[in-house]
């Protein structure tokens, strides 16, 4: 930048701005997609991408970040910028109430007006503590700057700043302006007998601050981005930290913000699946309507062959909003699979409607929810890919299909989201237990022949 970086007052505000609005200019979504998908308002965004408002916390700017693709470092690079573009803010925000104070006392007092901005002065005190005067200036100290405080001067104010070497705070007292100096007006260490450390410089102290809350910041990504290892949080128990400063300090305890249905017992186009069994024909039941599958199934003790189809409908329970960021598939066990009977639902229903859905492909090492297109009688349903955002007032169904041509599988699915500040993952799984679906191992197939009202052996050729 012109001004020389970010150390310049208001320079990082700018530069996290840039960098907001070329991520969401490289995501190609509007501010409205972008905001809604963020759980923020689009006017919000705006102020944020154009420098006119610092975020308060980060929390958003890590959605943002992270609905944009951000990598690690990127990630890291915008909190850095916004601890500096936040300071920056809350200084100016003191330096205005303290301008405000001393104007109105010197209007009362007629003192001149004419005088430098408190940033100036503050800049231009800590650049003399560090450097000493310019040349050719008087060194010595003027009436009542000696070690004794001169008569009706101010007291020293209580001030808080960083205790050297601890990266925290404590309370110091400030010597009144233009407090002891030594020789070459450079300042005594400490107070009047020139005892105790002398600080070092503002800038030094802003720079190890930032470089702190970098490396802060790096770590906190870290593990927020590792893979987590899977299970429903306990009722009460407390959520995994978000990545960066967006988690909460407390440990964010409470159950998590959302709530969730699974129907594991759906068929494609409502009438056609296959289901295992280790019976003969004249021992199995007519095919049952989707909706008393599970129970069927249940009774029988068939496993799903070849694929299982689960919808989840996810719902936020709370005020805010809730953002679903990914979904990872967690393969518990395989299995070579039995050599079973397969009995069909349907000898091919067809139909004119594909839905879109997460596609699960089982016999992979690492099994990932792929986002497939769907079909509406011709008219093409776009992948439904994640981030969603989901409230009170509205849900999401998503559909996810696993599928199998080589294991017997247990598995479950893993959902990450973030609201308010808070993220973690819960476990999505068949009541308590993980989902499985086998390969039809070269069995017998049969389909039901409804005229004869019997199982009879089902054509090569039959899907």
């Amino acid at each position: 930048m012109a001004d020389g970086g970010t150390d310049t007052p208001g320079a990082a505000a700018r530069e996290l701005a840039v960098r907001l609005e070329a991520l969401r200019t490289a995501s190609g979504r509007s501010y409205g997609a972008l905001a809604r998908r963020a759980g923020i308002g689009a006017a919000t965004l705006h102020r944020y991408c154009t420098g006119r408002t610092v975020p308060q916390e980060f929390a958003p700017v890590e959605r943002i970040a992270r609905l944009c693709g951000c990598g690690r470092e990127e990630a890291a690079e915008l909190y850095r910028l916004w601890v500096l573009a936040d300071a920056d803010r809350r200084t100016a925000g003191r330096s205005g109430g303290a301008a405000g104070r001393s104007g109105g006392a010197a209007a009362g007092t007629g003192a001149s007006p004419a005088q430098p901005p408190p940033q100036a002065q503050a800049r231009e005190q800590a650049r003399v503590q560090a450097d000493g005067p310019p040349p050719g200036s008087d060194s010595a100290p003027p009436p009542g700057r000696s070690g004794q405080q001169a008569p009706g001067a101010a007291e020293p104010v209580p001030v808080r700043e960083p205790v050297e070497g601890a990266g925290g705070t404590g309370p110091v007292t400030a010597a009144p302006a233009g407090g002891a100096r030594g020789p070459a007006g450079h300042p005594r260490r400490g107070g009047p007998g020139g005892t105790g450390p002398r600080r070092k410089a503002p800038r030094l102290r802003t720079a190890l601050l930032v470089l702190s809350c970098a490396v802060g910041a790096a770590l906190a990504l870290a593990i927020g981005l590792r893979p987590s290892a899977g299970g429903a949080p306990a009722p009460g128990a407390p959520d995994r930290a978000a990545a960066g400063a967006g988690a909460d300090p407390a440990g964010s305890a409470g159950p998590p913000p959302l709530a969730w249905s699974v129907d594991a017992d759906l068929w494609e186009s409502g009438c056609g699946h296959t289901y295992l069994l280790d019976r003969a024909p004249d021992g199995v039941p007519p095919p049952p309507v989707q909706a008393d599958a599970g129970a069927w199934a249940k009774r029988l003790g068939a496993v799903d062959g070849g694929s299982t189809r689960v919808g989840v409908t996810v719902q936020g329970t709370g005020p805010a909003t809730v953002v679903l960021e990914a979904v990872q598939v967690r393969v518990v066990e395989r299995r070579e699979p039995r050599r079973l009977r397969a009995y069909r639902m349907s000898s091919g229903c067809g139909g004119a409607l594909t839905p879109r859905l997460f596609d699960v492909d089982l016999d992979r090492p690492r099994p990932l929810a792929r986002p497939l297109p769907g079909n509406d009688s011709g008219s093409v349903l776009p992948a439904a890919d994640l981030p969603y955002t989901v409230s009170r007032a509205e849900p999401e169904t998503l559909l996810f299909e696993g599928r199998s041509v080589g294991c017997d599988c247990d598995w479950y699915l893993e959902v990450r989201w973030s609201s308010g500040g808070r993220s973690g993952s819960v476990r999505i799984d068949d009541g308590g237990r993980p989902f499985r679906t086998s390969a039809p191992a070269g069995g017998a197939a049969y389909a039901y022949d409804y005229a004869l009202g019997s199982w009879r052996p089902a054509p090569a050729s039959d899907s």
